[in-house]
């Protein structure tokens, strides 16, 4: 039981789990006798709490921030790139483009294939393809301009350089 709350304080789900109505015995699911409804948010936390409960040495990830709000996927990131940094392997699937910048290979697919694939600044650097058209569209809702080869800080920006283990 250590390692299960160790898990969920990791993942920012220890006080939602034991203040549900009946804690740690309390069903995640409306409509069984004692059920809770959680939102999408909550499922993505405890999502990434099993996660670090099975110590996995590679994590599949599938939009995982999709359902929180700007501060908690900052943190959801801090806490997979951290994982990524302790020798775990980890495949992030998304459309959120600033997440992409601090991996160390990325892969852009169209309709099912491989269009192109490198480093963010590899991509960055090539005039008219999708993964910088993508990137700069995603900027610019947020009013960026940004010159070639640029990134959007994240949280673990200026940290260029990448570990073989990811």
């Amino acid at each position: 039981m250590d390692r299960v709350e160790e898990a969920a304080r990791a993942a920012d789900v220890l006080d939602l789990v034991e203040n549900l109505p009946h804690g740690w015995d309390s069903i995640v699911f409306k409509g069984y006798e004692r059920g809770v409804q959680l939102s999408g948010g909550r499922w993505q936390k405890l999502g990434t709490a099993r996660t670090l409960y099975r110590s996995a040495p590679f994590l599949l990830v599938d939009e995982p921030t999709s359902a929180l709000d700007p501060h908690a996927e900052i943190a959801a990131f801090q806490r997979l790139w951290s994982l990524a940094e302790d020798g775990h392997a980890v495949v992030l699937v998304t459309h959120r483009l600033a997440a992409t910048a601090e991996a160390d290979h990325i892969y852009v697919l169209d309709h099912g294939v491989v269009a192109e694939q490198g480093t963010h600044g590899e991509l960055m650097n090539t005039s008219g393809r999708p993964y910088r058209q993508m990137y700069e569209a995603q900027a610019a809702q947020y009013g960026l301009d940004l010159p070639a080869g640029s990134r959007i800080p994240t949280p673990r920006s200026g940290t260029d350089q990448h570990k073989e283990t990811r």
